[in-house]
């Protein structure tokens, strides 16, 4: 991290780094510049001050400079005052620039020391400086260890002669020195300040927007959840090997893979949980998956996987395989243990197609099939999967027109008294008429309806036109209509009913709502909770498809239905010939009637069935035998017995 970031700005370092350098060689160059013109000042000072002192006392700097009546306090108050002015030497010139007195050699320092009348070196000024007019001070070797200042003697406005001193500058030099330090170090720093500062703050601001483009780039091919590739980016990949696949003839698959059930777990356990289960499998399949497949989710539960390593016949089996044992361990996220279930739809190319949109489109058939069928984990395209995709298109296109324009239709199949075939009521029967001047089998459309959601609005309509027509209907007789799991959703089935029976002035007890024993399984309390508020309002509950289900009576006890409906597999059963059908339809008659319930068997077709049901006690029945299912206009209101036998009409 830190060698890319140094990569990614070396030249702003490197520029901060020499603005850095040059502002600190100024700093320090202008700093020994400082101190010399503090040293010089300051030695010129003390100069200047001690030829003060020595101008003040006439008689002792005369005799010091002609040497004449020199006595030994004169060169002893010169020591004295050199001292107190920390002159470390000094030397006193005539006025022809002629050394006359210094207290001791500053050139063999180690053999002469002071000593009564002093010592001469033989210096002599220069001509130019004995002849440069005052006031002046001349300053030499500044940058050694002893400066020395150079003062002319003038007394009354005549030069009588000069000093020359050698004040101890050591301390002095230390101090301005430190304190030099010290402000070059503040400009230093304010420097440092200035320039790093801002640049921090540049750096900073290219660094967050640097991360920024990063998380755009990634966002623009990647999935922020599961790390995976996105539609865009794997579309992309998937299509630049294909191309290569044409030359290289490598054979590979798409996979469509889908999570089911994870609406129900986002909306029951939390988005959070529904997160990290998707997290979770992209994980358990890309510890599988070879390291040259690619593997992208494109939304909500649905994965792509491009199966590049097929190796042998069974390579897509043996992914599947451990796939499949991935899943089927349990993963435990906010307390709960779920076993995440997927199926997999796989088209192979070339055979199946060559871009990534045919091999997408024939993969999403491919699962939709392994959805419908549940018979297995994973599903492989075949052909007739197109075309059956095709049919069912065409058909969920009819539903939507057929919902807009009123196209659907109601058909009524009798239910008749056991004994006379006189009708008591009327199931309602939806069909969807084609383009041929037919219809569609209801088993084909509704579980397309209920794969698109066409579901609830279809049976909102088939409510509103049953109820409808009953209205129209003679008093006595009442609409029986299926509902859809669908229905009981969204918790608004009751004001849907209520709605309709006021708007067409329709009492309850003319309609039936038929419920089956999965929709029971599925949302028990809720489900028998709407169920209670329509018989408040007169509606009948019936349970159908009795006998086939794995906890009917249980459900007999729980709710008051008002009827049980035998289903059409006990008549089928009836003519094979199957033992005990007898007794068993007796049975759920008499526990019927125990209860409180009337009892109506579908499918009847024959007369013999008719006779049997009549001799057990049924209520009503219902089936071919009596009529088929008619539109509104071709209903009979009459004896629906067509044999009409004695034994029937007896019983």
């Amino acid at each position: 991290m830190l060698l890319k970031l140094g990569r990614r700005y070396a030249s702003t370092v490197a520029g901060a780094i020499g603005l850095l350098t040059v502002v600190g060689c100024a700093s320090y160059y202008a700093s020994q510049i400082a101190l010399r013109h503090l040293v010089e000042g300051e030695v010129g000072a003390r100069g200047q001050a001690f030829a003060q002192v020595l101008l003040q006392n006439e008689t002792e700097l005369n005799a010091l400079l002609t040497g004449l009546s020199r006595t030994a306090d004169a060169e002893v108050n010169a020591r004295i005052a050199g001292n107190a002015a920390n002159l470390l030497n000094f030397s006193i010139f005539n006025r022809d620039g002629q050394e006359v007195f210094t207290p001791r050699s500053t050139q063999n320092e180690w053999l002469l020391r002071e000593r009564p009348g002093g010592t001469a070196t033989g210096v002599t000024l220069s001509q130019s400086t004995v002849g440069r007019p005052s006031p002046w001070i001349a300053t030499e070797g500044l940058d050694g260890p002893q400066p020395t200042a150079i003062v002319p003697l003038d007394r009354g406005g005549e030069r009588i002669g000069f000093l020359s001193v050698s004040p101890d500058m050591a301390q002095s030099r230390q101090n301005l020195s430190d304190m030099l330090r010290w402000m070059a170090w503040i400009v230093a720093s304010a420097a440092v300040g200035a320039v790093g500062v801002p640049a921090g703050l540049i750096w900073a601001r290219r660094h967050r927007t640097q991360l920024a483009n990063e998380r755009i780039r990634f966002l623009a091919d990647f999935d922020p959840l599961t790390q995976l590739l996105n539609r865009q980016r794997m579309q992309k990949d998937v299509d630049r090997i294909l191309a290569t696949s044409r030359a290289t003839r490598e054979r590979m698959a798409l996979w469509a893979i889908n999570l089911e059930g994870l609406s129900g777990i986002n909306s029951s356990l939390g988005q959070e949980v529904g997160d990290e289960l998707l997290r979770v499998v992209a994980d358990r399949i890309g510890q599988v998956m070879a390291k040259t497949d690619l593997f992208g989710r494109m939304g909500a539960g649905d994965f792509r996987l491009l199966h590049r390593s097929m190796t042998g016949p069974n390579a897509t089996l043996d992914l599947v395989r451990a796939i499949r044992q991935q899943m089927e361990q349990p993963v435990e996220i906010g307390g709960h243990s779920i076993v995440p279930r997927v199926f997999i739809g796989i088209a192979l190319a070339p055979e199946h197609g060559r871009s990534f949109f045919e091999l997408a489109r024939h993969s999403d058939l491919a699962l939709t099939v392994c959805k419908d069928t549940k018979t297995a984990f994973h599903t492989v395209f075949e052909p007739w999967m197109d075309t059956e995709a095709t049919r069912r298109r065409q058909i969920e296109q009819d539903m939507r027109t057929a919902l807009k324009t009123g196209r659907f239709e109601l058909f009524y199949q009798p239910i008749v008294a056991a004994g006379s075939g006189t009708p008591k009521g009327f199931e309602a029967l939806i069909r969807l008429p084609d383009s041929q001047g037919g219809y569609i089998s209801p088993a084909e459309f509704l579980p397309i309806a209920e794969a698109r959601d066409l579901i609830k609005p279809i049976s909102d309509w088939v409510i509103d036109e049953s109820i409808r027509q009953v209205a129209l209907w003679p008093e006595h007789l009442y609409v029986s209509i299926n509902l859809s799991p669908a229905q009981f959703r969204d918790d608004d089935l009751f004001e849907i009913v209520k709605a309709a029976l006021d708007r067409h002035g329709v009492d309850g007890h003319r309609l039936q709502i038929e419920v089956v024993e999965t929709l029971l399984l599925e949302r028990s309390d809720a489900v028998l909770g709407q169920l209670r508020q329509l018989k408040q309002l007169g509606v009948s509950i019936a349970m159908d498809d009795f006998g086939t289900g794995y906890s009917s009576l249980g459900y007999l006890w729980r709710f008051p239905f008002d009827t049980v409906k035998i289903d059409q597999s006990f008549m089928v059963a009836f003519d094979a010939g199957e033992a005990n059908v007898r007794q068993i339809l007796e049975t759920i008659v008499a526990l019927a009637h125990n209860l409180g319930m009337r009892v109506t068997t579908e499918g009847v077709e024959t007369q013999e069935q008719a006779r049997l049901l009549a001799e057990l006690d049924c209520d009503t029945l219902q089936g071919f035998y009596f009529s088929r299912p008619k539109p509104a206009q071709a209903i009979d209101f009459g004896s629906h017995s067509p044999s009409a036998t004695p034994a029937i009409r007896a019983a």
